[in-house]
């Protein structure tokens, strides 16, 4: 794990902590507190879900870039190596030719 996937990961244990302990100790009731809670971890979770969804679709186009760019550099490896087999197979031909 990276520096910033813990730096993430520690952040969102503050947030969801803090917004814990602020809970507890509001001057609400706890049927309040117990919807307010829910309100919260329903937006949490959306968030959560779009940012998810948002990096695959992030995660597919670049794979789909990486894709094209090997597809791109194997077709022109093919075309070098037919290039070269060519020319030794017209230089092979040439000196049988002319030693025979």
């Amino acid at each position: 794990m990276n520096k910033n996937q813990k730096f993430l990961i520690g952040s969102i244990g503050a947030l969801i902590t803090g917004i814990a302990i602020g809970l507890l100790v509001a001057p609400k009731s706890g049927k309040e507190s117990r919807k307010l809670i829910k309100h919260k971890a329903n937006d949490l979770g959306g968030t959560a879900k779009d940012k998810y969804e948002k990096s695959l679709e992030e995660l597919s186009v670049i794979a789909d870039k990486l894709k094209e760019g090997f597809l791109k550099n194997v077709n022109s490896a093919k075309d070098k190596a037919g290039s070269v087999a060519d020319t030794v197979n017209e230089r092979v031909r040439s000196v049988v030719n002319n030693n025979a």
